[in-house]
């Protein structure tokens, strides 16, 4: 992230003093900047999942803020970690991603409370949102092929002894877990 970081800062003064125009300046910092988007916790199965959804928000132009302890998760299977983390950024991803730019914001944490492992990510969401047991249900028209997120999420905590709570409030999406 310092390489990153002072190779902009070079290339900004390289193109301040007349070495190149602004839309080449502009053009390598995109691609550099795929470098700010690699997430490392500590945890490889979920350094390459929140990698991968780092590099489609980025693309996307949605915020995605991670701070992750990954160790706190080893005792996980990495495949749980995978539907876990990637069907929570999905849904995400998805509510923000119709929404003004200063809402595109998804806030991933992880982290050990009290001898607990606590697990959260919020988003920004403008929709109805239709509980049914803890859950919201899906919007998409198609039900039978969708709204198992959700359902998956929670047999990964119910596997793990865990808790499921979701909240919709004021226009912020909460799952914590």
């Amino acid at each position: 992230n310092l390489k990153v970081h002072d190779l902009k800062h070079q290339i900004s003064m390289f193109a301040h003093n007349g070495g190149m125009d602004a839309e080449t300046v502009a053009d390598i910092n995109r691609m550099i900047s795929i470098y700010d988007a690699e997430v490392e916790t500590g945890l490889e199965a979920l350094d390459v999942v929140l990698t991968e959804k780092s590099l489609f928000c980025y693309r996307n132009g949605i915020n995605l803020s991670v701070m992750a302890d990954g160790k706190s998760l080893s005792f996980m299977r990495d495949a749980d970690i995978y539907v876990l983390f990637g069907n929570a950024v999905d849904n995400a991803v998805e509510a923000v991603t119709d929404l003004p730019d200063d809402k595109k914001v998804i806030g991933v944490s992880v982290k050990r409370v009290n001898g607990f492992l606590a697990v959260n990510i919020h988003n920004y969401y403008d929709h109805d949102i239709v509980m049914l047991e803890g859950v919201p249900q899906t919007t998409k028209a198609d039900r039978m092929r969708h709204g198992y997120g959700m359902s998956s999420m929670r047999a990964i905590c119910d596997k793990y002894n865990g808790d499921m709570v979701v909240r919709a409030e004021n226009n912020v999406f909460t799952l914590n877990l």
